[in-house]
């Protein structure tokens, strides 16, 4: 017999016992909780989003965190890997607050103090793309192993203007630019759902 487990109080999205799979004692969905991050176009919805989710299986329940990138390529974390990025997003958004403001002049051919690698191919809009130190923090969640998020200060260089970012790349997926403040609503919302799944 199947030890049904009561549904968390997170839960929103939940998916019955499968009656074809023996143990198996049904989904739970968190509300997805969006970081946007610029004003959506017909055809695209450009928005960050983490949920918590759960899986019961023989009376025992496993939790994880979906961390969705806007091509919805995402990462599983569990309540540790989650608080680990939110501090790496953090830090992130107060490096790109030291840098003082995300548009600012720049001299030709001049890298920032952060830069470890640069490359024009990066971006075909800019003249110069730099690259700061990555923080990556590996992530193996139930169904998906192997995954890092990657966390990086990142500029680029358009008609002698500097525009700063926090670069965030899930599975080596694009690269997803986040202001300061969006990269700390992100590591806010991450920090959020541990919470939940901590005093489910």
């Amino acid at each position: 017999m199947t030890t049904v487990l009561p549904c968390p109080r997170w839960c929103v999205e939940h998916e019955s016992p499968d009656p074809t799979e023996p143990g198996d004692g049904g989904r739970h969905g968190g509300q997805e909780l969006p970081v946007l991050l610029d004003m959506p176009t017909q055809s695209t919805i450009p928005v960050v989003f983490v949920q918590a989710n759960a899986h019961d299986r023989h009376g025992v329940r496993v939790s994880w965190i979906d961390l969705v990138m806007p091509s919805r390529e995402h990462a599983e974390l569990t309540l540790a890997q989650a608080r680990q990025v939110a501090d790496v997003l953090i830090a992130g958004g107060d490096s790109w607050d030291a840098d003082k403001c995300t548009v600012r002049t720049c001299p030709p051919q001049c890298c920032p103090s952060w830069c470890e690698q640069h490359d024009e191919a990066i971006d075909p809009s800019a003249d110069r793309w730099h690259g700061g130190p990555v923080c990556a923090v590996p992530v193996a969640g139930p169904k998906l192993s192997g995954a890092d998020v990657q966390v990086r200060l990142c500029a680029k260089d358009i008609r002698r203007r500097r525009q700063v970012s926090v670069g965030l790349t899930v599975w080596n997926d694009t690269v997803t630019e986040l202001t300061g403040p969006q990269a700390r609503r992100l590591a806010a919302a991450l920090l959020n759902v541990a919470d939940d799944l901590c005093c489910a």
